[in-house]
């Protein structure tokens, strides 16, 4: 089962956040670098993600209109009655707009992935602010944490124990 006394609960909140705050006035200059490094990993793996999106989408398109092409010489041919040639043109060009607007959008993101940047100075200014807590807010907590995972109780030498994981959220 599942479960923990909210006043512990919250005194392990209080004592986390506490800690990270701590971490951030010691050591200011390794929690931005910490923090930019793993922002740009992310970036880069997203934008890569995109831009591989973006690349097989263009070639997709391409292949529709050479489709199309053939179809189209097939029916001027005689080998394609015109009932199938319709139909067949109505398919790829239907596929081809909907991969042509799914293309767009991915490029639309993929700008706006290059365009965004973190900014850290008011990540950094929200931490300095907060370096003496005395109490937790609902605010404060949905600003720093993401997640509170309560896993199963161990009991251990005649005592309940509890491990308590803290998922912080991301900025940037």
């Amino acid at each position: 089962m599942h479960y923990i006394r909210d006043i512990v609960l919250e005194s392990l909140v209080l004592e986390a956040v506490s800690d990270l705050s701590d971490f951030v006035r010691c050591y200011e200059l390794v929690f931005l670098y910490l923090l930019a490094k793993k922002n740009n990993a992310m970036r880069q793996k997203e934008y890569q993600k995109f831009q591989k999106v973006v690349e097989n989408g263009t070639k997709r398109i391409a292949e529709f209109d050479r489709l199309i092409e053939k179809v189209f010489e097939q029916n001027a041919g005689g080998i394609l009655s015109d009932e199938r040639f319709a139909k067949m043109l109505q398919s790829y060009e239907k596929e081809q707009k909907a991969l042509t607007l799914e293309v767009e959008e991915n490029r639309q993101t993929l700008q706006n992935a290059e365009q965004r940047v973190v900014d850290l100075r008011l990540l950094l200014r929200t931490l300095r602010e907060m370096t003496d807590i005395k109490e937790l807010t609902p605010t404060l907590v949905n600003s720093l944490i993401e997640r509170i995972e309560v896993h199963n109780s161990d009991k251990s030498s005649g005592h309940n124990h509890v491990k308590v994981i803290f998922i912080l959220r991301r900025w940037g």
